[in-house]
């Protein structure tokens, strides 16, 4: 039978070298002490793990320590500050230096990596360019076997196919692929949407101080058999609150 799972969603992280690089720094490891203290099955960074491409050594190896204190599947996509052109800082990573648990998607046209263990299987497209022509959610693909689908995409919520701005994602996009969950990133907001059975979700910013709340969150996920998808809101604090008894 399919197991229950807990994911932790982050992204716009916006890890940089500027003058408050320490407070963003502190968030990232909070949602890392988080992902820890809540047990996590699974952890999804949808983009804009980092501000820019232009990223100092000592800021990339700041990421390889804090993602190798957590020891569950982690995945991530790229977004558009951190998108996979020629000068990309994600083309000069080596996740490895954090552990094998970490996986990086990075083909255009979508890539799907299966967890076996999870029984889930989670998909996400490369990057190349935040563009009118960019379609995060194209190529999503069908569930595979009696698993959890999940879907990464980092771009605009719009209801409004014609709207012209980049990366657009659709209510029918979503609708129609079938996702168990879609971890959404882009919108510094948390932000929930239902479209047939896939709950999609932007999960809010780690660093206040780049979003709209007094505190930095995340989104806590609960996929259980038999049940639609439960997101929730998790304030990041030292001490968070956890949802498991």
């Amino acid at each position: 039978m399919i197991r229950q799972l807990r994911i932790a969603h982050t992204s716009d992280v916006h890890l940089n070298d500027e003058s408050d690089g320490h407070r963003v720094r502190e968030a990232f490891s909070m949602v890392v002490d988080t992902v820890l203290e809540q047990e996590c099955d699974l952890f999804l960074i949808a983009g804009d793990l980092f501000d820019q491409n232009h990223i100092k050594k000592n800021t990339i190896d700041f990421v390889y320590e804090q993602l190798s204190r957590v020891s569950c599947p982690t995945v991530i996509i790229v977004g558009n500050h951190d998108c996979w052109d020629a000068d990309s800082v994600m083309k000069r990573m080596d996740f490895s230096h954090a552990g094998s648990h970490v996986t990086l998607l990075d083909q255009a046209s979508g890539q799907q990596v299966a967890f076996p263990d999870l029984h889930a299987t989670v998909w996400g497209r490369c990057m190349l360019d935040h563009s009118l022509s960019n379609k995060p959610m194209a190529g999503a693909p069908s569930r595979k076997d009696n698993l959890w689908h999940i879907g990464m995409a980092h771009g605009l919520y719009v209801e409004d196919p014609d709207t012209a701005r980049s990366s657009l994602i659709t209510p029918q996009e979503i609708e129609a692929s079938g996702f168990d969950y879609l971890a959404m990133g882009h919108v510094h907001a948390h932000r929930q949407m239902f479209h047939g059975e896939t709950l999609a979700c932007y999960p809010g910013v780690a660093a206040a101080h780049m979003g709209t709340q007094p505190h930095g969150c995340m989104a806590m996920v609960e996929l259980t058999p038999g049940k639609k998808a439960k997101a929730v809101c998790l304030p990041l604090k030292q001490d968070p609150v956890r949802l498991r008894a």
